[in-house]
């Protein structure tokens, strides 16, 4: 039961985390929009944007939350 509430969580706080990486990149993306931006270079740069720091977060955010656990799971 605490390894289902664990990765429940984990996934929450990832969702939680990608939406505020979609919004900083549609933020700094297409608010370039107003200064002369076409959308096409608009649209490309968000998406690598999104891409990078999704899965830098991603991989970076698991593997600390793994490492954490087993490093916990040996304490005891």
């Amino acid at each position: 039961m605490n390894s289902i509430k664990w990765l429940l969580s984990l996934i929450a706080i990832n969702i939680v985390g990608l939406i505020l990486i979609t919004i900083y990149s549609a933020y700094y993306s297409f608010g370039t929009m107003l200064f002369g931006v076409h959308t096409a270079g608009a649209v490309k740069d968000f998406w690598n944007t999104e891409y990078l720091l999704g899965t830098i977060f991603i991989v970076c955010f698991n593997l600390l939350a793994i490492i954490t656990a087993i490093v916990r799971y040996f304490k005891k």
